[in-house]
C-alpha cells in the first residue's frame, strides 16, 4: 500500500510540476514586465520542457539554459545548453542568476517561489498555467510577444508545424465511448476541466467522465469506483503509462478483465507526457496523432 501511495503521489506531483490543471481559462502573468520590453530580451532561461520547446521554435539562439528533462534525451539541439535543474528538483537559483538572463519562464504555482526571488532582484519573469488548448495558444502568444516576435504569424506556424496532428475539426463524436485511466489504484480519470479532458473534447471523443464533478484533491480529475467502471462499461479504455511496461497485466486483473473494451481488445496505452502532462510540443503532437489513429 505504501508503494502504491508513493506511486500515486509521484504521478500527480509530476502533473502539477509542468501543467496546472484547473479551469481558469489559461491565465498568464507578466511579472515585472515594465522593466524590460520584448525587444531587449536576448537571454532566456526556461524552467519547463514546454516553454523550452516554444522558445526554441520562436528563436533558438535566445536560449541560454534549460531544465533537465527526460524529454530532452537524445535531442541534439539542446545538448550544449546548461541545465538549471534535474528531474523534479527545484531550479538552481544561483546558477540562474550567474547566467544573467533577461527573461525566465516558469509555471504558475510550482515556480512561484523562485520566480518571486528573481523578480525581487529585477530579473524579468513570466509564468503560465496550462489547462486547455486555448491556454497553450495563449502561452505561445505570450512568449512570442516577450521575445518581440510577430506573435500571430509565428504562433500559427508553430501550431501548423510542431502541432500539426492536433489541428482538427472540433466535432462531437458520441460514439464510441472512452474512459481514460490516469491511475488504477485509486482509479482516477480526467474530466473536461483538465488538459487531458480538453484535448479529448478537441477531437470530439466521447469521454464518459467529461461532465463528472471532481471530488479528488487533484483538480480536473475524478475518483471512480470499480463498480462505476463496470456499470458504464466503455467501448474503449486509455491507460496512462509513466514508464515502459507499466500495467502489463491490466487486462487480466479484476474487475477490468470483464469490461467490453478489454474483451474487444480496445485498450490503448498512452505516454504520461502529451495527454496527461503536456510535456513538450513533440509529446503533445504524438498524443494527438495517436488519438487520430484510434478515433
Amino acid at each position: 500500500m505504501k508503494i502504491l501511495n508513493y506511486f500515486y503521489l509521484t504521478i500527480f506531483l509530476l502533473l502539477s510540476s509542468c501543467s496546472s490543471f484547473n479551469s481558469n481559462n489559461g491565465k498568464v502573468n507578466y511579472n515585472n514586465s515594465k522593466l524590460i520590453k520584448g525587444k531587449n530580451v536576448n537571454k532566456v532561461i526556461t524552467l519547463t520542457s514546454l516553454s523550452t520547446d516554444i522558445v526554441s521554435a520562436l528563436s533558438r539562439d535566445k536560449l541560454v539554459a534549460i531544465p533537465g528533462s527526460s524529454l530532452f534525451k537524445g535531442k541534439i539541439e539542446y545538448q550544449e545548453l546548461p541545465r538549471i535543474s534535474q528531474g523534479r528538483t527545484p531550479p538552481n537559483l544561483e546558477k540562474i542568476v550567474s547566467l544573467k538572463p533577461d527573461l525566465v519562464i516558469g509555471t504558475k504555482g510550482f515556480h512561484d517561489k523562485i520566480l518571486g526571488k528573481l523578480k525581487d532582484i529585477n530579473i524579468q519573469t513570466v509564468s503560465y498555467e496550462l489547462s486547455d488548448w486555448n491556454s497553450l495558444e495563449n502561452t505561445i502568444n505570450l512568449i512570442s510577444t516577450k521575445l518581440d516576435i510577430n506573435n500571430l504569424r509565428k504562433s500559427n506556424e508553430i501550431i501548423n508545424t510542431k502541432l500539426k496532428e492536433c489541428v482538427v475539426a472540433n466535432e462531437q463524436n458520441e460514439n464510441p465511448s472512452v474512459v481514460v485511466l490516469a491511475s488504477t489504484k485509486p482509479i482516477l480519470s480526467p474530466n473536461s476541466k483538465s488538459w487531458a479532458g480538453n484535448l479529448l473534447q478537441r477531437f470530439g471523443i466521447n469521454s464518459l467522465t467529461k461532465d463528472l464533478d471532481s471530488k479528488s484533491e487533484f483538480r480536473g480529475y475524478v475518483n471512480l469506483s470499480p463498480e462505476w467502471l463496470v456499470k458504464e462499461d466503455p467501448d474503449n479504455l486509455i491507460i496512462i503509462q509513466t514508464r515502459p511496461g507499466q500495467y502489463v497485466d491490466f487486462e487480466k486483473s479484476k474487475p477490468f478483465s470483464n469490461l467490453k473494451a478489454v474483451k474487444s481488445d480496445q485498450v490503448y496505452r498512452f505516454n504520461y507526457y502529451g495527454l496527461i502532462n503536456a510535456g513538450s510540443l513533440e509529446s503533445i503532437n504524438s498524443a494527438c496523432l495517436k488519438l487520430k489513429k484510434i478515433f
